[in-house]
């Protein structure tokens, strides 16, 4: 990033350059990235098998059912939150015309789209040519992980060991899961930019919905906790599928 693409002006950056250069990095980086590195490696033809994944929509219909599986793990952070009395409802924060239009925003603007045409749209499926698709996952949430230490940095986010921690598990535990995904869906990239939008949105719904009376580690350890119950399933999913095709 750019220093001048770093100072805040609430949620812009204090120069209309800045704030371009913001929103056009700091979203559509690994997708940039992923395209050019694809065009130099792959061709036409690379671009071309990314270009079918993304507009891939016909999937079994369940995937995108599944997708919202984030409900359940932020159901789990608002039940612990409401033992704790750490968090609790504002019913004034709903809007459902607000919510919706937020949704289709996010999509765009808050990773959704600029990230898996990167992580699962390009990398992913490179990295299975040569790794088991587990392995594949664990490397890609680390560099998921990576991308963001900056962005979160600029923004003065995760400034403690333990949020860093748990980020770095988050993003690799729902690598796997993704991952999971990608592999049912026959190596859709729509269906990720859906998976990856029905994640942030669960999440953006809970904080929205049920802010913080006062920081708890237990409603971190509810999250992490249900994640990780979901992505054993996956990573046993796809340990499983590896080992029946080599046999």
């Amino acid at each position: 990033m750019l220093p001048f693409s770093m100072e805040h002006d609430d949620f812009g950056r204090k120069s209309l350059l800045g704030t371009i250069v913001w929103l056009l990095f700091s979203n559509f980086g690994p997708a940039l990235a992923a395209t050019m590195a694809l065009a130099c490696c792959g061709g036409r033809a690379g671009i071309e098998e990314l270009g079918r994944s993304i507009v891939r929509w016909r999937v079994p219909g369940g995937l995108y059912v599944l997708a919202w599986f984030g409900i359940l793990i932020n159901a789990a952070v608002v039940i612990v939150g409401y033992a704790t009395r750490t968090l609790r409802f504002d019913v004034s924060a709903f809007s459902l015309v607000k919510f919706v239009l937020l949704y289709l925003v996010m999509i765009v603007f808050d990773g959704p789209l600029g990230e898996e045409i990167g992580w699962r749209g390009v990398l992913l499926p490179q990295l299975m040519k040569k790794l088991r698709p587990l392995s594949a996952s664990v490397i890609v949430g680390v560099m998921w992980y990576a991308w963001h230490v900056p962005l979160y940095a600029a923004d003065s986010r995760m400034n403690t060991p333990f949020e860093h921690v748990l980020f770095l598990y988050s993003c690799i535990a729902l690598s796997v899961i993704f991952t999971w995904f990608f592999v049912k869906s026959g190596g859709s990239t729509l269906l990720m930019i859906y998976v990856h939008s029905a994640s942030n949105y669960s999440t953006f719904l809970r904080f929205t919905l049920f802010p913080k009376l006062a920081d708890s580690r237990a409603t971190a350890f509810a999250y992490a906790g249900v994640l990780l119950m979901i992505a054993l399933a996956a990573g046993m999913s796809l340990v499983r599928d590896a080992n029946t095709r080599e046999g």
